[in-house]
């Protein structure tokens, strides 16, 4: 019981804060207060950081992405290049349009 009343006050001491002043760290009270700014900007830095890298890995997955897409749109449209198949495209889908007959002209400018 004696051990008992003990434990409660100090665990009451503890939390209430005499345990501190009776030691004298309330003098400082004012390094205590930096360091614990100091370790919640480095908790925020921590997270920024964190975000950040996170953002650069999904840019890289949809850079990656986009370039898949343009080789094989660029693969796609260099097959196309040619006038045959172009005009096979064009009579598929019922065009009235047609290759031309003639060769081009020159245009000569005095």
């Amino acid at each position: 019981m004696k051990n008992l009343g003990r434990i409660k006050k100090g665990v009451i001491d503890f939390a209430s804060g005499d345990l501190l002043i009776r030691k004298g760290f309330d003098k400082q009270l004012g390094f205590v207060f930096y360091i614990f700014c100091c370790l919640c900007l480095f908790i925020m830095w921590s997270l920024m950081v964190e975000s950040q890298l996170a953002r650069i890995e999904d840019n890289k997955r949809i850079l990656k992405d986009l370039k898949i897409n343009y080789q094989q749109r660029t693969l796609d449209l260099v097959g196309m290049n040619n006038r045959t198949k172009v005009d096979e495209l064009l009579k598929k889908n019922n065009s009235t349009l047609h290759g031309p007959v003639d060769p081009p002209a020159v245009v000569k400018i005095k």
